[in-house]
């Protein structure tokens, strides 16, 4: 039989051949994937494996402080401690690890692994109770040592925990969008988890700024539990300018408040208004703008934020935040060798205020309710309020010649929120500042401006006089009054004044006159070349951070303009002769108006910190000379002649009292009273604020002027909100401020003999 022999391969070699194609193509994919992740992907790979064999510490850094005028210390950070506790404890979660660790060793792992949920959970249960309380212990220890009652430690550690919780929704948020935009809806793509960020596996302070003494006992509850608690070196913010005794001469007060003797006033949080406070914790805002950790990137900013970090609440703590805060430095130490680098944290920068702190702390005490100037008094002459009844106030100085403001008081001010009720704290909002924030209608202050724009402009000539017949408009005598046509004067008239009078007595129509010939669109470009309309840019913050400032209001073009077509714009004119209609501004405006006008229209804008100025928005504009001495004239007989509104305090018909008493000081000043909108307060006394609860028909008191030896040196400005009369109410505030400005040095010693 003959065989025959086949050419072809046999089963044996095309299994091997298969066998040698998929080697191959398995060498293939292993040859891609090791290019793609050593050359595609290699430098990411590379920097996550030296990452892991680094071990970084991170430096905390501090915050730079903040100084007054005079180089006095007003907020700095002191050496202290902080206790932290890690955040397994916080949660529970460790109580819960150490049992279930407990009653695995108790039945062993072979048996542990044969029990269904429900056993285990019963056995976990079991071996609760020691580990429960040893975390009460550390709990009580944390509360004996520090004075805190296991109420506050509990608010606390519910305040991290919401933090926290908070915080992790946000980065499981972005992390799962950033999953999706990925795999979108593919089938085999991988289920997103939430993974523990950070913050979940850190230490948190539940105790900041504890004293050396109550470190070292809490040192030795570290010692037995390191896993659990934490005494770190920590920093405090400390202000030592906070407490001001202030005593001041009680001979020149107005009668029912005058004493011979020294009145001693305890001011506290001197200055909190503008510093400003510190918080531990952040918020979410905190997060937003300055990450520690860029929760897409993954870089790190050292001066960003971390969950227990301090940071500025408000006043200059808030809005100087990035320069004060400083940046963490870190140690970089090499796991496979003993390498290691440093990097030195950077302190915050110092920031120095215009502030006298001393002054500063006499304009508080000027204000406090203790004092008596911002209660309702017998000579205030308002039948409306009660006696005693507590009045919202401010006060701003600022030097001419620099800009810088030397102290701005408001009343009542954070120190006193406390002592507030629910519903004073609601009308009276201790937190605003109502120097820069507050804004109010000008009134009769703005009547020098109106003046020296008119002059300015040729709409009037000194030489000239205007009639005041007792009211603007020849067929309504009940329109556009003037001050003194009432009843109760016999209708009395002003007649025929020239500027320097008209100022001295406040005469509506004589600026009635002037707003009219200056019409509205000319009148509102002068208020706001004198700063009307605008935020001044005094620096309470710098980077976009927010400041406390309010532009106040005045006609724009638009504004102005629609006013022509509805025929209104010529009374608008007249009233904001007066200071009244669409014209609102903060103290700080109307003593920084003031000072542009002692300038003669050389505008420098007021600052809070000292070498910062903003810029004007447009060049300066000269005053006519002839036209700010004919102002400063006026004001100065408002204050020296009988007939001059901020002369004399009236007590009754004859009665009367001189309200300044500064010699050899020079004094010029305008007052206002300025419509308000009505007084809200608790009329019925029942705890809440109804629709009846007000006081209709009141005014906001003014005063604002110039005290000097010679010259105009310094400008102030004061409001008392609803106060009523501006020279009876603000008046006397007034003359307290030039005593004050002699007191702390800036001007001559006063030879007053009081008014008695």
């Amino acid at each position: 039989m003959q065989t025959t022999r086949r050419f072809g391969k046999s089963m044996f070699q095309r299994r091997v051949l298969i066998l040698a194609a998929c080697a191959v193509v398995v060498n293939l994919l292993l040859a891609a994937q090791l290019f793609r992740l050593a050359v595609d992907q290699g430098e990411g790979h590379l920097q996550v494996a030296q990452s892991r064999l680094q071990v970084q510490t991170w430096l905390p850094t501090w915050r730079g402080s903040i100084l007054d005028r005079r180089g006095r210390v007003l907020a700095e950070d002191r050496p202290a401690y902080d206790v932290s506790l890690s955040y397994d404890v916080i949660t529970g979660a460790w109580i819960d690890q150490k049992a279930a660790r407990a009653a695995r060793e108790s039945v062993g792992s072979e048996r542990w692994r044969a029990l269904g949920p429900g056993e285990r959970d019963d056995l976990i249960q079991e071996q609760r109770l020691p580990y429960e309380e040893e975390v009460g212990e550390i709990w009580q220890l944390l509360s004996r040592t520090s004075g805190q009652s296991p109420t506050e430690l509990e608010a606390t550690r519910n305040q991290i925990l919401q933090r926290v919780q908070h915080m992790a929704a946000v980065v499981w948020q972005r992390q799962r969008q950033q999953h999706e935009t990925r795999f979108g809806n593919l089938a085999d793509a991988p289920e997103f988890r939430e993974r523990p960020i950070a913050e979940q596996e850190a230490f948190h302070v539940i105790l900041p700024n504890v004293d050396d003494a109550q470190a070292m006992r809490l040192q030795q509850l570290e010692a037995v539990y390191p896993e659990l608690v934490k005494v770190e070196y920590s920093r405090t913010r400390w202000r030592p300018e906070s407490v001001k005794r202030v005593i001041i001469d009680g001979d020149g007060l107005p009668r029912g408040l005058h004493t011979n003797d020294p009145i001693s006033i305890r001011v506290n949080d001197v200055g909190i208004q503008i510093i400003g406070e510190v918080r531990r914790g952040i918020w979410e805002e905190d997060m937003e703008r300055r990450p520690f950790r860029n929760a897409r990137t993954g870089t790190v900013d050292p001066g960003g934020y971390m969950i227990d970090d301090e940071t500025g609440s408000h006043g200059i703590e808030l809005g100087w935040e990035d320069e004060l805060r400083g940046t963490r430095g870190s140690i970089n130490r090499r796991r496979d060798r003993s390498s290691e680098t440093r990097v030195e944290p950077v302190p915050g920068a110092n920031v120095q205020l215009t502030i006298d702190i001393e002054l500063q702390a006499h304009l508080e005490a000027l204000l406090s309710s203790g004092f008596g100037l911002t209660t309702v008094q017998s000579w205030h002459g308002d039948s409306q309020l009660a006696a005693g009844s507590s009045l919202n106030a401010a006060v701003v100085v600022l030097e001419i010649e620099t800009g810088e403001i030397l102290a701005m008081a408001s009343f009542p001010g954070r120190s006193v929120e406390d002592e507030l009720s629910d519903v004073e704290r609601e009308v009276r909002a201790p937190w605003l500042d109502r120097v820069s924030e507050a804004v109010y209608p000008p009134g009769s202050i703005v009547k020098p401006l109106v003046l020296a724009a008119a002059v300015t402009d040729g709409a009037y000539s000194l030489d000239h006089s205007i009639t005041c017949k007792g009211h603007h408009f020849p067929t309504q005598p009940n329109v556009a009054r003037c001050w003194i046509y009432r009843q109760a004067n016999g209708m009395a008239t002003h007649g025929s004044l020239q500027a320097e009078e008209a100022l001295a007595r406040s005469c509506n129509c004589f600026f009635y006159e002037l707003g009219a010939r200056l019409g509205l669109a000319r009148i509102s470009d002068w208020m706001s070349y004198f700063g009307g309309g605008r935020k001044l840019g005094i620096g309470t913050s710098a980077n976009g951070l927010p400041g406390t400032e309010s532009p106040g209001s005045l006609p724009d073009g638009e504004e102005i303009a629609e006013l022509d077509k509805r025929g209104e714009s010529d009374f608008e004119a007249i009233m904001l002769g007066i200071g009244q209609g669409r014209f609102t501004w903060t103290p700080l405006h109307a003593a920084n108006a003031f000072a542009i006008l002692a300038r003669h229209g050389r505008r420098l804008p007021p600052t809070l910190i000292r070498g910062v100025h903003s810029s004007p928005p447009d060049p300066d504009r000269l005053l006519d000379h002839h036209a700010v001495e004919a102002a400063l004239a006026g004001l100065e007989a408002s204050v020296t002649k009988n007939h001059g509104t901020g002369s004399r305090l009236r007590y009754g018909p004859g009665d009367y009292d001189t309200i300044f008493d500064v010699d050899p000081v020079r004094i010029w000043g305008k007052t206002g009273t300025a419509q308000a909108p009505p007084m809200r307060i608790d009329l019925d006394g029942d705890g809440q604020l109804g629709d009846d609860d007000r006081i209709d028909g009141l005014h906001h008191a003014w005063f604002v002027g110039f005290a000097g030896e010679e010259e105009p040196e310094y400008a102030f400005a004061v409001v008392v909100e609803h106060g009523g009369s501006g020279g009876r109410v603000a008046g006397p505030i007034a003359n307290q401020i030039v005593h004050a400005l002699m007191d702390n040095g800036y001007l001559p010693e006063s030879t007053r003999e009081g008014f008695h």
